[in-house]
């Protein structure tokens, strides 16, 4: 039977990074930010001074099953919230394939336990996750705590056919047309290209990312989503990832001069479209069309069988006919009447984000 410890400080990245690696490749549910590579380099960019590296570790006898990493953090209460919180769209526990069941129950029962001491605090949640579930069975019982579930985002997924050509057949006229556009004669000719970076190539395609992102943005007279820390974390993490196939950082080229940028990941049957930019003097041309066509063709030629649009419900992501939309959640876990006050003010905080996040969702700034 498994057991569940809590092991505090960043330490536990050393000591854990070979099992964890490993455990990744046993879990059908990672994703990119699951992994050791991400989660040490965001805690590297992001860790406060305040802030308590602390790891909820499931084992079966020496064999690491299951793992939260964690961050307790010392504001005006102590608040436990998975790590990396901000640039990451999902932040469920990484649990080896068929311990699901058995894992999800000990990290709620874990976290009931957590929240007579601090506020538990659980982002990007996924609805069909089962620690959702376990969470609220925990707090069904008479002695658990009570919970708040918000929904933060809706997530859009395609199920990929075997084909390209079987895929297409499922889109608009008008989309069809402008995806053909990469059998036209200036992609055969040369004068147009995508490409794809390798690890030699990783970090001067980012720097291309980025400006082509900022030029996406400040069209609309916003500063964009990468700024400061975001930057360097960014740089350490994609070349991290990009030394273990997970990267797809596409250019596009119009006459040997980028236009636009796709930013996309792959990790076991499944590929991650994150970010996207393009020059908006080129945007007759579709570059952001172009791209997400281009990664969704080599996904299908990969043999993937997903791809998660990840956070956001825009309407241009609606355009590729994704087939399931579901809801990342926030649970927050209080007790006694202290813990309702914290849970009060943290859904007032809530409110704010999301007012603010559906606003400038709203002006279109992933809209390729």
């Amino acid at each position: 039977m498994p057991s569940v410890s809590i092991e505090v400080g960043d330490g536990g990245f050393s000591l854990l990074r070979d099992s964890w690696q490993s455990l990744v490749k046993d879990s059908t549910t990672a994703t990119p930010f699951q992994t050791w590579e991400w989660q040490s380099s965001w805690w590297k960019h992001y860790a406060s001074r305040r802030s308590k590296a602390t790891f909820l570790v499931l084992r079966e006898g020496s064999d690491l099953v299951g793992l939260w990493p964690m961050v307790e953090k010392r504001a005006v209460w102590r608040t436990l919230q998975p790590m990396g919180i901000g640039p990451s769209d999902y932040l469920h526990p990484l649990i080896r394939t068929g311990y699901e069941e058995q894992a999800t129950v000990l990290f709620a029962s874990i976290l009931a336990d957590q929240s007579q001491e601090k506020l538990v605090d659980v982002h990007q949640c996924r609805e069909n996750n089962p620690l959702a579930k376990s969470i609220i069975e925990k707090s069904l019982a008479e002695t658990g705590p009570a919970v708040t579930i918000l929904e933060q985002a809706k997530c859009l997924i395609l199920d990929l056919p075997s084909t390209f050509d079987g895929y297409l057949a499922m889109l608009g006229k008008s989309l069809r047309y402008d995806v053909k556009k990469l059998e036209k004669s200036w992609f055969q000719s040369g004068l147009a290209s995508i490409e794809t970076a390798n690890v030699e190539s990783i970090d001067v395609a980012m720097t291309i990312f980025f400006d082509q992102h900022r030029r996406r943005w400040h069209g609309k007279g916003l500063p964009g989503a990468f700024l400061g820390r975001g930057v360097a974390f960014q740089r350490e993490w994609t070349h991290l990832a990009a030394l273990n196939g997970w990267m797809q950082l596409s250019t596009l080229r119009l006459d040997g001069q980028p236009i636009g940028s796709i930013y996309a990941m792959v990790l076991g049957q499944r590929s991650f479209y994150y970010q996207a930019g393009f020059d908006p003097e080129h945007k007759a041309i579709s570059p952001g069309t172009l791209l997400v066509a281009h990664t969704i063709r080599r996904s299908i030629e990969e043999g993937k069988t997903e791809f998660d649009f990840m956070r956001g419900c825009e309407a241009y992501k609606l355009r590729w006919k994704p087939q399931r939309a579901l809801s990342n959640l926030r649970i927050v876990l209080e007790d006694g009447e202290k813990g309702r006050l914290k849970s009060k003010w943290t859904m007032t905080g809530h409110r704010i984000e999301q007012r603010v996040r559906a606003r400038l969702e709203g002006q279109g700034l992933r809209k390729s």
